[in-house]
């Protein structure tokens, strides 16, 4: 089993983003540090400083071949989701290229998670097959 490294941040215990990072290996080990993030106090320190904190998360070498889904919180348990997957880094990042985006997306924190379980089930090419088909 693949693990999955986990890009976060929130306020802890002051004004200024912490940066945290994991590496999991199971689902259950991701969905457990969404569930321990501070949610509701996240969002009202995010309206009142102008930024807010969020996830970024990665299968795979982020310099080489990789899926990575962002996730953002907009509301308390509602964000959105930015999926990217290169399957292919190609010539000078170009000439040959494998790669897909979804763009952003509004998800329920709940859809979020069931999303993030294909990063444990399936392989970068294989996530890649399944967004172009």
């Amino acid at each position: 089993m693949a693990s999955v490294k986990v890009y976060y941040q929130h306020r802890d215990g002051g004004d200024e983003l912490v940066n945290f990072e994991r590496e999991v290996k199971s689902h259950r080990e991701l969905c457990e540090i969404f569930d321990n993030y501070p949610w509701e106090s996240e969002l009202i320190l995010s309206e009142q400083h102008g930024e807010g904190g969020g996830f970024f998360i990665v299968l795979g070498d982020e310099d080489d071949v990789y899926a990575s889904y962002q996730f953002v919180p907009m509301e308390l348990h509602n964000g959105l989701l930015d999926i990217d997957i290169v399957a292919k880094p190609g010539f000078m990042r170009l000439l040959g290229r494998k790669s897909f985006s979804t763009g952003l997306e509004t998800v329920t924190l709940k859809d979020a998670k069931y999303k993030l379980k294909e990063l444990f089930e399936h392989s970068v090419e294989s996530l890649y097959r399944k967004y172009t088909k």
